[in-house]
């Protein structure tokens, strides 16, 4: 229970509306989830709702799911002030719409970094209480060029997103009266350390994308979203990643979903409250015996499976064997192992094939052998990183010339 001056926070993240499982549309899953996370907000009625990023999976998400999407999020800004960060499967320019609207209905939609010239936004409490609520959303490190003050391009992303949180540090702290005000982060990033949980996007989750753990502010409470599976904060900062709602795949079969409800008073440590969910129906991969399937199969119920049988010798029939068998259940796939059969080697031996080269490699190889024409080859190459970047993450490319066209002359846009 939150006292008289504390104010209490829900975290949630990473819903990923449109997901699909081996071509099994989530939504049906994300819908159980959200009906627990709104009724969670309606019993404990927080100050402030914080959503750390990636509502949607993809760029060619349907408007159904957006529709529902916006729903849930209104249902939830009736019940306090709600916080979007952008993630790196959102579409900013959505999320830029979508702000205009928002609002109105105290729903703020964040896809640029907040806090480091005290443009943080402010969620007000009880008995004049406030929070500062600090935001960074994923960054593409192609964009970090067009944030004021950037660290020089030859910083690296880690280096560039460290100076950022400074600064957003630094502005939440300005003149701030430790006994009326908290200070709150949400950020959508990678941090050094973090369990990842197998389905968040591979390049996005490299070294390349990680930041330092001693680089997070040091607020009241840091909300995270990024990594899928709920968990506290690596470093020192009291802060969690709220994970995913829903299994987003079977690497996170069993894994515990849940939302988290933080209280923060000025003044004291913050405490977290993790809050399980259901998370929609069960992932379930079952390898082992037709006879280890039988006796298994009144506990699956109406799960999602991946079915491995073992058996003496091939069966053609087993698969439609194993769907009547697990009727109420969702098998996705059904793989048969027939003991002592040799698996098939799609092992290359050295120097049986050449290896294949990227599209890319590809295209600098083509540029370097005929040339570019007037602009220089490495521009011409870039350019194309740039659009194959671009088309892997599902996004815009970017190029920083453009940003320069949009100025008159005499840098006044």
């Amino acid at each position: 229970m939150k006292g008289a001056i504390a104010m209490l926070f829900l975290h949630t993240s990473d819903w990923h509306a449109g997901r699909t499982t081996y071509n099994e549309p989530r939504m049906p899953d994300l819908v159980d989830a959200m009906s627990e996370i709104i009724e969670i907000a309606k019993q404990r009625r927080p100050d402030g709702i914080l959503h750390s990023g990636d509502l949607i999976d993809h760029s060619r998400v349907s408007h159904n799911d957006i529709e529902r999407v916006v729903g849930w999020l209104a249902e939830l800004a009736a019940i306090a002030p709600t916080i979007v960060v952008a993630g790196n499967h959102d579409n900013v320019a959505l999320h830029r719409y979508l702000d205009k609207l928002g609002r109105l209905h105290q729903l703020h939609f964040v896809s640029h970094p907040l806090g480091a010239n005290g443009d943080y936004l402010i969620v007000p409490g009880r008995d004049g209480t406030r929070a500062r609520v600090g935001v960074l959303p994923f960054i593409y490190p192609q964009r970090l060029t067009t944030i004021p003050d950037a660290q020089p391009w030859s910083s690296t992303y880690r280096e560039q997103l460290a100076d950022l949180q400074a600064r957003i540090a630094a502005g939440l702290a300005d003149r701030l009266d430790p006994r009326s005000e908290v200070t709150l982060f949400t950020a959508h990033m990678h941090v050094t350390g973090a369990g990842l949980a197998g389905s968040e996007r591979a390049r996005h989750t490299t070294d390349e994308f990680a930041v330092d753990p001693d680089a997070i502010p040091a607020v009241d409470y840091a909300a995270f979203g990024h990594i899928h599976q709920p968990q506290q904060l690596p470093g020192r900062v009291v802060g969690r990643y709220a994970g995913s709602p829903i299994p987003l795949d079977f690497g996170e079969a069993g894994q515990r979903k849940s939302v988290t409800l933080v209280t923060v008073e000025p003044g004291k440590a913050a405490v977290c409250e993790e809050v399980p969910l259901r998370g929609g129906r069960e992932l379930i991969k079952f390898d082992g015996t037709w006879d280890e399937l039988q006796q298994q199969a009144g506990a699956i119920g109406d799960a999602l499976c991946l079915v491995t049988v073992h058996t003496p010798a091939y069966e053609p029939a087993l698969a439609q064997r194993v769907h009547t068998l697990l009727a109420k259940a969702r098998v996705l796939d059904v793989q048969q192992r027939v003991d002592g059969a040799q698996p098939r080697n799609d092992v290359v031996e050295p120097g049986q094939t050449q290896v294949q080269r990227s599209l890319l490699e590809s295209f600098e190889q083509y540029v370097n052998e005929h040339g570019a024409g007037t602009a220089p080859i490495g521009t011409v190459t870039a350019m194309m990183a740039e659009f194959l970047a671009a088309e892997q993450d599902e996004r815009d490319p970017y190029f920083p010339a453009e940003e320069q066209l949009r100025v008159p002359a005499g840098g006044v846009a």
